[in-house]
């Protein structure tokens, strides 16, 4: 249960706090004299994402808390997300102007996940707009799963449902790889055939390529190397190099800078016995062979093309392309191994998905008399005595919520055959009905809170009384708040809140005012007659307080 509310610079309530108490508490005011605000507020607590236009003009950031009682199934909450527990729990919402919001319980930071986890079976609010969504197939197979008991294995089977959507996706995105690397397969060995042709790992092509370099400029190469040769030729650069050493070598004690030109033109001397042999060496070496100038030529334009082709610049690289087509033809085959084994995983997916599909669907089809009389006895009291309602259920597509379509079909007439609630019934109908449905969901879940805006929308006279009753009645087990403008349900409340709107300063404030009795007369009275109120309005209000 609730105990104490407290608002912030939230919209135009610059600060609220209210003490809520058990049983049944009205709520009502004027057309836009705020009492949206609270229902704005409670939703905030439900996890509801929040709109930075909300905050007052009177801080920087707006507050929402809530102060509530602990049951013993909250321990196991507060473990699990390895939160402080208190006598008392405290929710708050901080909602800041740059955009920002943040959730608290007992101070500690949590994500609006998990405050929406904790108030879920603390909380439920429904508003006239929720009224309107029972024409949606989607919203009443939800309400019935509620009055089923079984919103939580459906919603682990939605979890095991999204998550078999994940492995087919994964299976098709490894199928579309493998049919590309099929496709690929056949030029990609024509690819591997071509490099494997250039004998990579057997021939330098560096090498190739100095080799070629000499059969096509063998003349001219030769020739330069005979003159280099011709060094050691008796009248040659190197003769007559060691004829200068002999007669330099012939002075005693030469200086100092003698000597070290005779040691560099030693050194000279050396090096150019050794090129003139190294010349030698090459001049043999060099044959005139078309056929293997013919031969590396054919090779190396190959290699060139090659390099060309893949757009790369040395033999390294072929080498490193040549490798990875290589491992393709096996990256196919492990392929191939991993998507067997994901169709084997998927097919246990489906199938166990498909076995509580067919559970949910039994347990639906099983709840489904109990929930149609409960509904019909509680339309009853409400003046409906001759409604006739029938859950019409079939298979159809597998979705998050199983494959069973429900169609609500209803009748508020005698004699008259039934026909889909959202083009049989009409708004006050609606209304009912939907109020029917929460009484039963709240007293299944045990909610200790419930939040009502205007449920009774569409009703009067009556039907209105009837309301007034159920309510009074379900604030027996639970906490109720209602938000209404029919003076047949705001007097059988035990408690009664008034939303007002006043101007201080030239500024518009929304406050609430807890009504004593003597209050609640006039307010209740003003419900019937308007601003107006005249004796027979408040006798007749008094009348219905009694």
């Amino acid at each position: 249960m609730i105990s104490k509310l407290r608002i912030s610079n939230f919209a135009l309530i610059e600060h609220l706090e209210l003490d809520l108490k058990k049983g049944f508490t009205i709520v009502t005011g004027e057309t836009g004299s705020g009492k949206s605000i609270l229902l704005n507020a409670f939703s905030l607590m439900m996890g509801e994402r929040a709109n930075t236009s909300v905050i007052g003009s009177h801080a920087k950031k707006a507050i929402v808390e809530l102060h509530l009682g602990n049951n013993h199934l909250d321990h196991s909450f507060f473990e699990k997300h390895q939160l402080d527990i208190e006598e008392t729990t405290i929710l708050r919402r901080e909602l800041v102007k740059d955009g920002k919001s943040r959730a608290f319980i007992n101070d500690t930071p949590v994500a609006l996940s998990i405050l929406k986890e904790f108030t879920q079976n603390k909380l439920l609010i429904h508003s006239q707009y929720n009224t309107y969504e029972l024409k949606s197939k989607q919203t009443q197979l939800e309400l019935f799963d509620s009055l089923s008991g079984i919103t939580d294995k459906v919603q682990a089977f939605g979890a095991l449902y999204h998550k078999m959507l994940l492995q087919k996706e994964s299976l098709s995105r490894l199928m579309n790889d493998f049919n590309k690397m099929s496709k690929d397969k056949d030029y990609n060995q024509f690819l591997y055939e071509e490099l494997n042709n250039l004998q990579l790992d057997q021939r330098n092509y560096s090498s190739i390529e100095n080799e070629l370099f000499k059969l096509e400029n063998a003349d001219e190469i030769k020739e330069g190397l005979y003159r280099v040769r011709a060094f050691n030729d008796e009248q040659g650069a190197y003769s007559n190099m060691k004829d200068i050493l002999k007669q330099l070598n012939k002075l005693d004690n030469p200086a100092t800078e003698i000597e070290e030109l005779i040691s560099r033109l030693n050194q000279i001397s050396i090096e150019l016995k050794e090129i003139s042999n190294d010349s030698e060496f090459i001049i043999e070496s060099i044959n005139d062979d078309p056929e293997r100038k013919s031969e590396l030529l054919e090779q190396l334009d190959e290699y060139n093309r090659m390099l060309q082709k893949h757009n790369v610049g040395s033999q390294k690289e072929l080498i490193e392309i040549k490798e990875r087509l290589g491992h393709s033809s096996l990256d196919l085959i492990d392929l191939d191994s991993k998507i067997k084994q994901m169709e084997e995983s998927l097919k246990d997916a489906e199938s166990r998905v498909l076995g509580q599909a067919e559970s949910i669907h039994l347990m639906r089809t099983k709840s489904r008399k109990e929930i149609t009389k409960n509904i019909i006895d509680e339309l009853k009291e409400l003046k409906l005595p001759h409604t006739d309602i029938y859950f019409d259920m079939d298979k159809g597509d597998l979705t998050e919520t199983g494959f069973t379509t429900l169609n609500l079909l209803f009748s508020a007439n005698l004699g008259h055959p039934q026909i889909e609630i959202e083009k049989a019934a009409s708004g006050g109908e609606l209304s009912r009905f939907m109020l029917a449905l929460l009484k039963l969901i709240s007293e299944s879940r045990n909610m200790p809170t419930i939040l009502f805006d205007e449920i009774d929308s569409g009703v009067s006279g009556d039907v209105a009384q009837k309301i007034g009753s159920l309510l009074k009645n379900m604030g027996k087990t639970t906490q109720l708040l209602v938000i209404s403008h029919l003076p047949q349900v705001a007097s059988k409340a035990e408690h009664h809140l008034m939303v007002q709107k006043e101007v201080i300063k030239n500024k518009t404030f929304t406050r609430v005012e807890e009504l004593s009795d003597d209050s609640r007369v006039n307010e209740i009275a003003r419900l019937m007659s308007g601003e107006n109120i005249t004796e027979s309005a408040l006798e007749t209000a008094k009348s219905l307080m009694k």
